[in-house]
């Protein structure tokens, strides 16, 4: 699945961050990929936020949404390109934000950072249903 097209600039869950668990990340995050590119493939580590948001969904949806950005953007110099050419740096001009909705059950924030040798990305995953029940109904 090519994601370019379902890439947004903005966010469609600004009030996900209105509670916070006692790490400081939103209650309705499941938890994030990071990830790097070695000059050869993608590299990606799964960190927990809530496990309690999961679902099988969730986490299906959640492992989909990164395979389809190695899939859509097989190496670094293909996501620069993309960046360059359609998005703005939002604190520096090798960092982006980019969100996905697939229509599924999470919110997707792709934090892009263009530095070779370093973490170029964090995939996070916001659970629907939380923000839902932490009463930041969006849907």
């Amino acid at each position: 699945m090519d994601i370019r097209d379902k890439m947004k600039k903005t966010c469609p869950c600004p009030s996900a961050w209105d509670r916070k668990n006692e790490r400081g990340y939103s209650a309705a995050e499941l938890g994030y990929f990071r990830c790097d590119y070695d000059g050869y493939r993608w590299w990606d580590t799964v960190w927990p936020i809530n496990p309690e948001v999961e679902t099988p969904e969730l986490t299906e949806e959640f492992d989909s949404v990164l395979e389809a950005f190695k899939e859509t953007f097989p190496t670094l110099d293909d996501l620069k390109e993309y960046c360059h050419k359609n998005l703005l740096p939002h604190s520096s001009p090798i960092e982006f934000d980019v969100w996905l909705d697939l229509g599924g059950p999470g919110y997707y924030w792709l934090r892009i950072r263009l530095i070779p040798r370093d973490y170029n990305l964090y995939l996070h995953c916001i659970s629907k249903k939380a923000l839902k029940e932490n009463d930041n109904i969006i849907l």
